[in-house]
């Protein structure tokens, strides 16, 4: 059991890394699917959906010695979720039942990666959205 808890988190890093992101949708994916669904019953879409955000944040924050921010501030909202890399910056938006279109559209009309524009590192835009019914990713898109 202890292998494969750190043979996952290894795999993290490593496709933070690397910028691999399909690699990073599989390890998320597996990880909820493995949280019983008692674990996320919220009545409130709000806080179901903070749910989700908060287990993306507390995943990268146990595994990374990375920057990460929830809710990051800037000039036109709220950036879900950032982690920065020496080589790559992830800029997360998620979605509740939603789509990973929807997401994208909002990290270009907010523009969430403008504080980003001189930035030598490579920049991936992840919309990501979550299905209350089965507690996974259900849609998973990238711009980069």
């Amino acid at each position: 059991q202890r292998e494969n808890v750190n043979s996952w988190i290894q795999d993290l890093i490593d496709a933070l890394e690397e910028g691999d992101t399909d690699k990073l949708h599989k390890l998320f994916t597996s990880f909820l699917a493995d949280i019983p669904y008692t674990m996320r019953r919220k009545q409130d879409e709000r806080e179901r959906e903070r749910y989700f955000h908060y287990t993306f944040y507390l995943i990268f924050r146990l595994v990374s010695v990375y920057t990460v921010y929830t809710e990051k501030e800037q000039s036109e909202g709220r950036v879900d979720c950032i982690v920065e890399t020496p080589d790559y910056v992830y800029i997360f938006e998620f979605k509740l039942d939603g789509s990973a279109d929807e997401a994208l559209k909002q990290i270009e009309e907010k523009g969430y990666a403008r504080p980003y524009a001189s930035d030598r590192r490579l920049i991936y835009k992840i919309g990501a959205s979550f299905s209350s019914q089965t507690g996974t990713i259900d849609d998973w898109k990238i711009q980069g």
